[in-house]
């Protein structure tokens, strides 16, 4: 019988921050490789711009490290940009096994450029995660099969989870719905993973109101989108994106002697005084300053950048115009089109008609579309045009100035039904990890200490710690909360969320106290079956 080849998974990346969508990957690759080793990167090759080596490593290694993955720090220690032929070829040597290399499916298109892959090729497979929106095609594949690069699909999915989106929630104090406690409390504790947190407090500072900073987040998040769709700079998106209307509630006039603004409408003179904001005030480059004026009125010979950030703007998902599903899906099946439909849109406002920005644009993207089709709108996508709601929100009231929070992040309170919801969605994820004899005790009034227990037990002491990491992370990704309080030994855990409180005990522990008997008056314990 021959000797079993022991399979050795390695998930290299920036891990800035380490999320969710890592941890169910890793959870994955423990499942079907004898090894897993997880490789913070140094400074990635597709991320200069990413969080210091000794947060991200400490932090990897608290996650991750298991029975069965160990992080490794040979990048990190080597520094420098960390390229992936010579970590492979560094393994290679010392490792008795055959070596895989994970990447997401989002990957494999530029997976040819990689450095030196001609080499790498021959140290390691490819082993790939499918990413929603992310399919692998199979002119992709034949093409990396006829260059002998070995590729393995994984029979697994990978969660949809951004690093970017999770650093945009927190700069703009937005519940955490992506980064396990551990990562959390890093942030909240000491400020981490926020680099996009100066350029959100200027829009307080510069008094925008509540409705345009969240009408200014989901720009954030749409530039991101588009970013990646179209293979350009994420982080100058993002920044872009997020100071795009700083100089909504400026006085032009302040800025009469400083630039010229005779060329644009009033509702426009925004623009090109927040590109002076952003230059001024943060030293952004000539390419980010350029996609802030041009937001507005678009030009012509527009960069990537600058398209993306005009589109951005146009069709982040709280927009509330009828075509928003069509002009998004036109996004994603030709920018050119997505362009023209939506400057066509906006030129129709009387105080955009004939303006040299504008009709430049518009006559631009005419040329560029000619011979072009608008496809059929898809079933969900309204066909009825009217124009973008841009300047409706000119029409707001004047609200009060909210002041810039002192803390990025503020702890959230369950109340109401969701406080059952929480009790539930633990009991399921108690269960769906093999924990016994699930219970949700419905207090009824009883005390004022909680609304409900969930109870369970476990075989050791160490399954008791593991499924305390499971619900944690759970609730912290789904509601966005971390326990107000945790009381923990070896064999009883408790984990207090205010009206919501989890026991996991051990078998023996738990007979011993027997919650149940105390809290129950015959029919307030329900037991959670899968």
């Amino acid at each position: 019988m021959k000797n079993k080849i022991t399979k050795i998974a390695i998930f290299g990346g920036s891990f800035d921050p380490p999320h969710y969508g890592h941890v169910d990957i890793v959870k994955n690759l423990e499942r079907y490789f004898d090894r897993v080793i997880v490789m913070p990167s140094y400074i990635s090759p597709f991320k200069p711009e990413q969080q210091g080596d000794t947060t991200r490593f400490a932090l990897c290694k608290k996650i991750f490290s298991s029975l069965k993955t160990e992080v490794s720090r040979y990048e990190i220690s080597k520094k420098g940009v960390s390229y992936s032929v010579e970590t492979a070829a560094y393994f290679a040597k010392r490792v008795e096994g055959q070596l895989y290399w994970v990447i997401g499916s989002e990957e494999l298109g530029r997976l040819t450029e990689w450095h030196d892959i001609d080499k790498l090729k021959t140290l390691v497979t490819f082993y790939v995660v499918n990413r929603p929106n992310y399919k692998p095609d199979d002119d992709t594949l034949k093409t990396l099969k006829k260059r002998k690069i070995k590729i393995k699909l994984a029979p697994f999915v990978g969660m949809d989870v951004s690093s970017t989106e999770a650093k945009i929630d927190i700069a703009f104090g937005r519940p955490n719905k992506y980064l396990p406690t551990a990562v959390f409390d890093a942030v909240l504790k000491h400020g981490t993973f926020n680099p996009y947190g100066k350029y959100v407090q200027a829009l307080y500072r510069y008094g925008l109101p509540s409705k345009r900073i969240r009408h200014i987040y989901g720009s954030a998040v749409r530039g991101m989108e588009l970013a990646k769709l179209y293979g350009a700079s994420v982080n100058d998106a993002v920044i872009a994106c997020i100071l795009h209307d700083v100089a909504k509630n400026e006085d032009p006039n302040k800025y009469a002697d400083k630039i010229d603004i005779s060329e644009y409408p009033e509702d426009t003179v925004h623009a090109p005084i927040g590109a002076y904001i952003a230059q001024q005030e943060f030293d952004v480059s000539d390419e980010i300053a350029h996609a802030i004026r041009l937001h507005s009125m678009a030009d012509e010979n527009m960069s990537l950048l600058d398209e993306i950030v005009y589109l951005a703007d146009k069709t982040e998902r709280g927009r509330a115009y009828k075509t928003l599903d069509y002009v998004r899906y036109l996004c994603e099946y030709d920018r050119s089109l997505a362009m023209q439909y939506a400057l066509n849109e906006i030129n129709s406002l009387e105080w955009a008609e004939h303006n040299e920005f504008s009709l430049r644009a518009i006559n631009y993207y005419e040329h560029i579309c000619h011979g072009k089709e608008y496809p059929a709108a898809p079933e969900y996508a309204p066909t009825v045009e009217i124009p973008l709601p841009e300047y409706d929100m000119e029409q707001e009231p004047q609200q009060e100035v909210p002041t810039a929070p002192e803390k990025v992040i503020k702890q959230f309170v369950p109340s109401g039904d969701e406080i059952k919801d929480i009790a539930t969605v633990a009991a399921v994820e108690l269960s769906l990890h093999k924990a016994r004899n699930v219970d949700i005790v419905s207090l009824n009034g009883k005390t004022i200490v909680a609304d409900y227990f969930v109870i369970a037990s476990a075989s050791s002491s160490t399954a008791v710690k593991a499924l305390m990491g499971y619900v944690e992370d759970k609730l912290t990704k789904q509601f966005g909360i971390n326990p107000n309080k945790r009381d923990v030994n070896a064999e009883w855990i408790a984990l207090d969320y205010g009206g919501v409180i989890i026991h996991i005990f051990t078998d023996k522990m738990r007979e011993f106290y027997n919650i149940e008997r105390l809290w129950s008056d015959g029919h307030n314990v329900e037991r959670y079956e899968d």
